[in-house]
């Protein structure tokens, strides 16, 4: 059964004549994930807003109009330099860290980043290059340490923070502004395992905090993610949560924490051709009951909603060019329609065509510019 919204979606989408792929946000939808967000997360707990995951200024901003933040989280030169230029006052936590070149240049472009950034520093080498960075300047670097607490991907370990701090402290140029711990792992273990690791991944933090010559409130504790954001209290390590995909849903946010989050975001494409009863190459002898459509581009990270019954076909394979889709023979569609994907995250899928539709009530009432990653 067609689903009655994706269809007036479409035709949405068509009437505002859509006409090359985009990609779409239901304000709506956006709305109701961000008060259910905002119901979640516990009110002693600061909230960043992962700007990766929501690539477009206007719609952080339509966010942050709903859910205080503390700041946002920023992962590359070009989006950081983006925002330092778009907005004054906005604290930005790196969610990786830079190589010291990158700084080096966001320092030099934008006066005000040493006051406005945190810089991630994973290694005791890269600390080292940021602090030969800050040497002479006017004002003391922000230094952020990454903490492996069981992820693995890296970070430092509890006794490497302690050395860290130490030479943080010690450098005239420098201050230690917080620490970073992911456990992006912890949603996806098996059950049998999850309590055991989020148990070691909190004695992972608390000893990180620990190695600190002197607990500062002020610091800038963060950690957290759209899968377990809700999990973290006041009376916990944490003083900061991150968070920013489960907004809008894509489908790799689908999760039993995530069940009362309801999808807000889609790529649109046009349809260029259907071919009912299309013969398979090679075998145009053989009768065949389906039909074909090919769609404007393709290979996008998302996987096809509507049309009802079309999914990529086995046949023709993923193309970046003229993707086809194969669905059944009675489908009533034309070139022209608009089809529609769910992506499977947001981070490099909002943006990839450069704008940003928002709907409501069936209508087009936004067209976004999107930051480049």
């Amino acid at each position: 059964m067609s689903d009655p919204y994706l269809a007036q979606l479409s035709d949405t989408l068509r009437n505002y004549g859509v006409d090359q792929p985009v990609t779409v946000v239901d304000l709506d939808r956006l709305e109701a994930n961000c008060t259910i967000a905002l119901a979640a997360a516990d009110p002693g707990v600061n909230r960043r807003l992962v700007a990766k995951s929501l690539p477009c200024l206007p719609l952080l901003d339509h966010i942050r109009h709903l859910i205080p933040t503390s700041g946002l989280m920023t992962f590359s030169e070009t989006m950081l330099t983006a925002l330092l230029r778009a907005e004054t006052g906005t604290d930005h936590l790196l969610g990786k860290p830079l190589p010291v070149s990158s700084a080096a240049r966001l320092l030099a472009a934008c006066s005000d980043a040493i006051d406005r950034v945190q810089w991630l520093i994973d290694t005791p080498d890269r600390l080292q290059e940021y602090l030969n960075l800050a040497e002479g300047g006017k004002s003391r670097l922000r230094i952020s340490l990454e903490v492996d607490i069981g992820l693995h991907r890296g970070g430092m370990t509890s006794h490497q923070v302690a050395e860290a701090a130490r030479a943080v402290a010690a450098h005239p140029n420098a201050q230690l502004s917080g620490l970073m711990g992911y456990e992006a792992h912890l949603a996806k273990l098996p059950r049998f395992l999850r309590s055991r690791a989020s148990r070691s991944c909190a004695e992972a933090y608390r000893r990180a905090i620990d190695a600190l010559p002197a607990t500062n409130s002020q610091l800038c504790l963060n950690t957290g993610g759209s899968l377990t954001f809700q999990s973290y209290k006041a009376a916990g390590f944490a003083n900061e949560i991150a968070f920013g995909s489960v907004l809008v849903k894509p489908s790799d946010f689908d999760h039993a924490s995530t069940r009362d989050f309801t999808p807000a975001t889609y790529l649109a494409t046009p349809i260029l051709k259907v071919m009912p009863g299309n013969t398979l190459p090679g075998l145009g002898f053989l009768p065949r009951r389906k039909t074909d459509i090919a769609v404007f581009g393709g290979y996008y990270m998302a996987d096809p909603l509507y049309p009802n019954g079309f999914a990529y076909s086995s046949v023709f394979g993923r193309s970046t060019n003229q993707e086809v889709w194969t669905g059944p023979m009675a489908a009533s569609v034309q070139p022209g329609d608009i089809a529609l994907l769910r992506p499977t995250q947001s981070e490099a899928v909002l943006n990839q065509f450069g704008r940003l539709l928002a709907v409501r009530d069936n209508q087009v009432v936004h067209e976004w510019p999107c930051l480049t990653n």
